[in-house]
């Protein structure tokens, strides 16, 4: 028995990581065109660790990334998320791609007069 409650607790939590990694899957940079998730590369970030730029893009304080305007996508969930990677051979991290939040976003949108 308690090994059958182990298995399915096991499932279960699986299942609920599956679920919530889902929405990156389909995903894909404005400008690169590359997908966004390569397996367990995108997170939720802090919202501490992202700095809006004046040009309307963001740097992302940890890695450095300078990320454009034109690269940044809306957040489905009103948090700031990034996927990176890793050259293989150098071990340097390279943005995939990044997710603001709505209010953020449209902020920076040019408006039409």
């Amino acid at each position: 028995m308690r090994s059958f409650i182990l298995t399915a607790m096991c499932i279960a939590a699986a299942a609920t990581g599956a679920n919530a990694h889902d929405w990156y899957e389909n995903k894909v940079d404005p400008v690169t065109k590359f997908k966004c998730c390569g397996g367990y590369d995108c997170r939720a970030i802090p919202q501490s660790s992202v700095q809006s730029r004046v040009d309307g893009g963001y740097t992302y304080v940890p890695d450095g990334f300078n990320i454009p305007r034109d690269r940044v996508q809306e957040s489905p969930d009103g948090q700031y998320h990034i996927c990176e990677n890793h050259y293989v051979i150098t071990n340097q991290p390279y943005l995939r791609c990044f997710f603001a939040p709505r209010a953020k976003i449209s902020l920076l949108l040019p408006t039409q007069r």
